[in-house]
């Protein structure tokens, strides 16, 4: 987070940025490799080897990290280049969240009928077709325009969130729900980071603040969706509840009897 949000104000290429990325790539080495040697690693990196649990916590790192980010970009639109004071600015996402609510409830259903395959396509293409419908912003855009524009980008994170977590824990044997859960926790925290500190990077020249809010929205767009596409091709769709079996007339089984101290008893 360090060396991206440096890179942003001082530059790519400046020492601090060089040497702060250089310390994540051997730090996350070093994870790497201890975890891989454990007997007993707290991430055993086997678990990825699951297309499905690779793919589910790619997904979650990819909605937190369009919608935070995106949220992160749009406070500072607001109040910095439309002269919103704080407390407007925290209004305009009311109905936004409003909708991420309500649509947790129907995601619920969906998964439950449909399994999580397709709310969470759903809910994925939903946000990524918001995320490219806020391309259309202008500083001078109407609010209730903005205010609309927004709500996708709440109704697929929405949609998105809970099959996603069902397909996670799904993915595992149930003694390992408890790690999978958090290594999807993990992996939404991080893309929630991240898309903070890149998406601020981009916008950080307040000289060139339109351009690189439309950097950001084609970023957040392509993140979601190449996940979309991993969970169009790698996550299992619902399996179908098996019918139940109509015996073909004369194959019954002809019912038996067994002698019991209280008389015959049908077995």
């Amino acid at each position: 987070m360090f060396a991206v949000i440096t890179g942003g104000s001082g530059g790519w290429t400046s020492p601090t940025t060089i040497c702060g990325f250089l310390v994540a790539v051997l730090a996350g080495t070093a994870f790497l490799l201890v975890e891989s040697r454990q007997s007993d690693p707290a991430v055993p990196l086997t678990l990825f080897r699951i297309p499905s649990v690779a793919v589910c916590t790619s997904a979650g790192l990819a909605l937190n990290f369009g919608y935070y980010g995106l949220v992160f970009v749009f406070t500072i639109f607001f109040q910095g280049h439309r002269g919103a004071s704080a407390l407007t600015a925290g209004l305009m996402f009311i109905p936004m969240t409003a909708f991420t609510t309500l649509v947790n409830l129907l995601a619920g259903k969906l998964t439950n009928r449909y399994g999580p395959r397709l709310p969470l396509i759903l809910g994925q293409v939903i946000q990524t077709v918001g995320i490219l419908g806020l391309l259309l912003i202008r500083r001078d855009s109407p609010t209730p325009l903005l205010l609309t524009l927004l709500v996708p980008l709440g109704i697929g994170g929405g949609l998105a969130i809970p099959p996603l977590t069902s397909a996670m824990l799904e993915s595992v044997p149930h003694e390992r729900a408890g790690l999978a859960s958090g290594v999807l926790s993990a992996a939404r925290q991080f893309g929630g980071a991240i898309g903070v500190a890149l998406l601020g990077a981009l916008i950080a020249d307040s000289a060139h603040f339109m351009t690189g809010m439309r950097i950001s929205l084609i970023v957040g767009a392509a993140v979601l969706v190449a996940t979309t596409l991993g969970v169009a091709l790698f996550l299992p769709g619902s399996p179908k509840p098996a019918a139940p079996s109509t015996p073909v007339p004369g194959t019954e089984e002809p019912a038996t009897v067994s002698l019991r101290p209280g008389g015959l008893e049908p077995r």
